[in-house]
């Protein structure tokens, strides 16, 4: 069931925000032209992200009864990341609806006022962009304590559970810090990559092979 949870939670943080939306988010403000145009597919995708959002709460509450005994806190830990993670999602999911809404105002305003909403577009694609790297923040965050949640209760062989934690890493420092700390990684895409690809064989071995026993010692 994990397994196939984080399947789902893999293609909805990426498929829908970075292939379905991705016209939304050209910069400066390139959804005022495309966002009302797609007004039932925003919709539609915004309420797959609201799914996304849901599901790592859901992986977090099944993972509970196979971790409460041997590593408490970190349990408790990665199951308040996901509330946040999902409240984060839910603030993202605002500002996809947003842009669509001053599209559709920038729609029905014509070319004459179109110079109007160039500034306010600017405005609300920054808005948004903070909101998702905050999220994306957080996320990666629950992915790193899942793992290392994983790794410690060898739940999964202990090498899948470093790889994890260590594609955690190479998110944050090739995605998410340059953001935050204002400077620019060259090739930036490629530290997304093997975080992606960790999800995926962990979903794999997950619903091929489930949790390993014995579990080791409980932890604190």
């Amino acid at each position: 069931i994990i397994g196939m949870l984080l399947l789902v939670h893999l293609a909805t943080g990426l498929i829908v925000p970075y292939v379905l939306l991705l016209p939304l988010t050209t910069p400066p403000a390139g959804f005022l032209e495309t966002a009302a145009g797609m007004s039932a597919q925003v919709r539609l995708n915004v309420l797959l992200l609201f799914v996304g959002g849901a599901i790592s709460v859901g992986i977090s509450v099944a993972t509970w009864p196979a971790v409460r005994e041997r590593s408490y806190r970190l349990g408790l830990w990665l199951l308040a990341l996901a509330v946040v993670n999902f409240v984060l999602q839910i603030v993202e999911n605002g500002h996809w609806l947003v842009m669509l809404s001053v599209s559709q105002a920038y729609a029905e305003a014509g070319a004459a006022a179109a110079g109007l909403f160039q500034p306010l577009g600017i405005v609300v694609r920054s808005a948004f962009k903070w909101a998702h790297y905050s999220h994306i923040l957080v996320v990666v965050g629950w992915l790193f304590t899942l793992y290392w949640l994983l790794f410690r209760c060898a739940l999964v062989p202990r090498a899948l559970a470093v790889v994890g934690m260590v594609a955690s890493v190479l998110h944050f420092s090739g995605i998410t810090l340059p953001v935050f700390a204002g400077y620019q990684m060259p090739f930036g895409e490629l530290f997304g990559m093997p975080l992606a690809l960790a999800n995926l064989v962990l979903a794999v071995w997950l619903m091929a092979k489930g949790f390993q026993e014995p579990y080791s010692t409980p932890g604190v």
